[in-house]
């Protein structure tokens, strides 16, 4: 004998039983939280995954943030936040400390921020919402300049806004 207790076939089916119970709740919870949330940001039952802004950063090697870590980097005066978006968007409303790069000035403006940064800048990248992709384009440009602490924020104005984050409107803060 080695010490070992036998396990029971009872044992077995009762552990079996109790994993699929938990198996069930989990899924039952993850419904119920899913169906619960803002339309806009449910998670959708069967998709393409390749062709979302999170899965092209990931390809792209830019870290990714949502809602919790955005608010942190906003928060933080040692970050850089910049507006991919075109001007007349970011007028009408942006995130706090936020500053206007749009991508298609980006090769042009940049300079214009060049007392704020160092290639060990934190930058966060934003657009309008889940299916834009010029904050990742912007992210990639930037690292292509040698920035090399960038994080996009793929939820963007629309997120920010729809969980309760306060925007400001207007120019430059």
């Amino acid at each position: 004998m080695t010490g070992r207790t036998p396990v029971r076939r009872g044992e077995i089916l009762r552990l079996a039983g109790a994993c699929a119970g938990l198996l069930a709740a989990a899924v039952a919870l993850g419904t119920a939280v899913n169906t619960l949330r803002p339309a806009s940001s449910r998670l959708p039952w069967v998709g393409d995954w390749e062709h979302h802004v999170e899965s092209k950063a990931f390809r792209a090697g830019i870290p990714v943030a949502f809602l919790a870590g955005a608010r942190d980097r906003v928060e933080n005066p040692a970050v850089v936040v910049f507006d991919a978006r075109i001007r007349e968007q970011y007028e009408a409303g942006h995130l706090p400390r936020a500053r206007s790069l749009p991508l298609g000035e980006a090769d042009r403006r940049l300079g214009d921020y060049a007392s704020l940064l160092t290639p060990d800048t934190p930058i966060l990248v934003y657009c309008g919402g889940a299916d834009c992709t010029d904050a990742l384009e912007l992210a990639v440009k930037l690292r292509g300049y040698g920035f090399q602490k960038l994080t996009l924020y793929p939820g963007g104005v629309a997120e920010w806004t729809e969980y309760g984050g306060k925007i400001r409107e207007g120019g430059q803060p």
